[in-house]
């Protein structure tokens, strides 16, 4: 059974100094892994030094491409290995993406299509890195703005196959799944449900823009209300603590300002389960 870790965020470069300091409400941190694979100097002191420490932190990368009919590469597997397993991470994860194609690195998160050789490309990867890496894999839903004609499942349909025929895990985005919904006209709480909360090992939440026709994922700002709503739902709905994290890409403010999410976060845990 995979641990309960609490509440992390994410270890950012402008944070360093301060969270070797004092971490205040945060429980755990989550790795970019390609910000720290194969790097040497502050980055590798600032893991070594909280890996001293005994606070947790999880891997979750950008570049293994499941959805890409590209094999895996070695050595970014290799790679990723030596991070892993050098952090002694409880887990790792990656988004169910296209993110390269032909080597060809897209620097963005596209949907996969959700057909059977998509899901059979997928599982067989997920099946590949299980033999690679010997710790928990998880995967990420991602937001999407548009859907392939080719299609033959839907999200939900797909990530049901991908849990039903491999042993890994998800990570859950209930900011996604929020930002999807709204935009393609789904009921979140209906989706949530029916996910088994079993495999869910951590969950995302993040902020986004919701100035215009379609709401933007950004997490470059403050969870939103209803994001916190659906979340506290969530866990009331499954009576379950799932590890979560704040995530917080672009626009990243101070440390002083991360802590409060999390303190809100860890506020609603509490409420939920006291």
């Amino acid at each position: 059974m995979i641990e309960y870790l609490g509440i992390g965020v994410g270890l950012r470069r402008p944070h360093f100094h301060t969270v070797l300091e004092n971490k205040k409400d945060v429980d755990w941190f989550e790795l970019v892994s390609e910000n720290f694979m194969g790097f040497g100097g502050r980055p590798r002191a600032v893991i070594t030094e909280l890996h001293r420490k005994k606070v947790p932190m999880v891997c979750h990368g950008l570049g293994l491409s499941l959805g890409s009919s590209d094999q895996l590469n070695h050595q970014y597997l290799a790679e990723l290995k030596n991070l892993i397993e050098f952090v002694d991470a409880p887990w790792f994860s990656d988004h169910l993406c296209l993110s390269s194609a032909k080597e060809i690195q897209f620097h963005d998160l596209l949907p996969v299509l959700k057909t059977e050789e998509s899901l059979n490309i997928i599982v067989n990867k997920i099946n590949q890195l299980a033999k690679v890496i010997d710790h928990p894999f998880a995967f990420e839903n991602i937001s999407y703005y548009m859907e392939s004609s080719h299609n033959t499942m839907s999200e939900l349909e797909f990530i049901q196959e991908l849990l039903k025929q491999t042993q890994s895990y998800m990570l859950l985005d209930i900011n996604n799944v929020y930002v999807n919904a709204m935009n393609f006209g789904f009921d979140a709480k209906e989706f949530l449900k029916a996910i088994p909360a079993e495999r869910v090992v951590q969950i995302h939440l993040a902020g986004h823009d919701d100035s215009g026709e379609v709401i933007i994922d950004t997490h470059g700002a403050q969870v939103p209300h209803p994001v916190w709503k659906l979340y506290q739902w969530y866990l009331e709905h499954t009576g379950k603590k799932i590890s979560t994290l704040i995530e917080w890409d672009h626009n990243i403010p101070d440390y002083d300002t991360l802590n409060k999410q999390a303190k809100m976060a860890k506020e609603i845990i509490n409420k939920v389960f006291s």
